[in-house]
């Protein structure tokens, strides 16, 4: 009986213990997060690159691009279909045009967010 009344005793001095030490250890992981690059975070990475327009679909907001080495994304030159918001970006671009863009990576997905003649 008596062991048994030791051993709740340190185990109720060991949780208190760590109740204690959890606002710390909260405060810390915030801290770390806040700190951590926006780029850094899965789904989220933005980069800028240029490439050739082989085809456009306003329809869906879609522009497929033959664009250079993409380094920022580990991306090899490729042929490749990108989301662009907003939609208005579209105008003005032709199939044939050399650009300029920014993309990234949203929910896995490619989306340009800005695109121009070059």
């Amino acid at each position: 009986m008596i062991r048994t009344l030791r051993a709740t005793r340190v185990s109720a001095a060991v949780g208190l213990a760590l109740l204690g030490a959890l606002p710390a250890f909260a405060a810390s992981q915030a801290q770390a997060q806040a700190q951590a690059p926006a780029a850094a975070a899965p789904g989220h990475r933005t980069a800028k690159g240029v490439g050739v327009i082989t085809e456009i679909d306003a329809a869906q907001s879609m522009v497929t691009l033959r664009h250079e080495p993409i380094p920022a994304l580990g991306w090899p030159t490729m042929v490749m279909p990108f989301r662009v918001t907003p939609p208005g970006l579209l105008t003005g671009l032709k199939v044939g045009q050399k650009v300029a863009f920014e993309t990234r990576e949203a929910e896995g997905l490619p989306e340009i967010t800005a695109i121009h003649k070059r």
